[in-house]
């Protein structure tokens, strides 16, 4: 079927009806924060932009995870302490421990066909510095992301995106389609990101969505979103949303 029609298709079916409710993670301690941040990587964009991914890269899914990340709790920033340090340090402000999680191998399988493939695993970065002060279960936190993930990506919205790989869009009417198709209402709820690609050309590479932690299990449908307290937005009016490119000779491995 043509993009323009399964565009067409997406857009007079207007908002989608409601799945049955996800799942949810509860935190066990500095439970004083605001929001949750679900970050989602637009891969084929993410892995052409700063150092790129490794040769192993899955180019089986567009749309993957980066990670769950909780804002500044109330006692951090009753301290003083600027939201960038939060940003920056995240965890590390209670104290440092760079101990990986020790997870079931299924969950970093399941991992590892969602998230960029870098150095360093990310998901070893997302739990030290966004999860393990917060008392998570380290299964279940990347289990309920991963899930999260694949709700947005069967979502109208999402199966929308996908059709736009390999063309120019608007950011402004890319939001307007997001809140048209998902019957979002608050104004800055999903972010997107932008970056120069390794040609020059600014490329969508993140999704941000603000949510309530208490209504994870909503996502990605009305009733899951708080409109975020900071622009973050980072694309300009229009941007390429990319595909994945056949890999050079260059970069295959035995």
């Amino acid at each position: 079927m043509k993009r323009s029609v399964l565009v067409a298709l997406f857009l007079l079916g207007g908002c989608v009806s409601q799945a049955p409710t996800g799942p949810s993670i509860t935190p066990t301690a500095h439970t004083d924060f605001r929001h949750d941040t679900l970050a989602l990587t637009w891969q084929p964009g993410f892995c052409a932009t700063g150092g790129g991914c490794e040769w192993d890269q899955t180019h089986r899914i567009s749309i993957g995870l980066h990670g769950l990340w909780a804002s500044e709790p109330h006692a951090l920033e009753a301290q003083g302490v600027p939201v960038q340090e939060w940003w920056s340090k995240g965890c590390d402000l209670y104290d440092h421990n760079d101990t990986p999680p020790q997870l079931l191998p299924t969950t970093v399988e399941a991992l590892r066909g969602v998230m960029p493939h870098l150095k360093k695993p990310l998901y070893m970065h997302e739990y030290t510095k966004h999860a393990r002060c917060f008392g998570y279960d380290a299964d279940r936190f990347f289990i309920t992301s991963m899930e999260m993930r694949d709700r947005f990506a069967a979502s109208a919205f999402g199966l929308w995106l996908a059709q736009q790989a390999g063309f120019q869009v608007n950011r402004d009417d890319m939001l307007a389609t997001f809140a048209r198709l998902m019957n979002v209402r608050d104004s800055r709820v999903l972010q997107v990101r932008c970056e120069p690609a390794h040609n020059g050309q600014m490329v969508l590479t993140q999704l941000w969505f603000t949510l309530d932690p208490k209504k994870l299990s909503r996502f990605p449908y009305e009733g899951a979103y708080l409109s975020s307290p900071d622009d973050q937005n980072g694309c300009p009016a229009t941007f390429l949303v990319p595909g994945w490119t056949a890999p050079s000779a260059a970069d295959q491995r035995p």
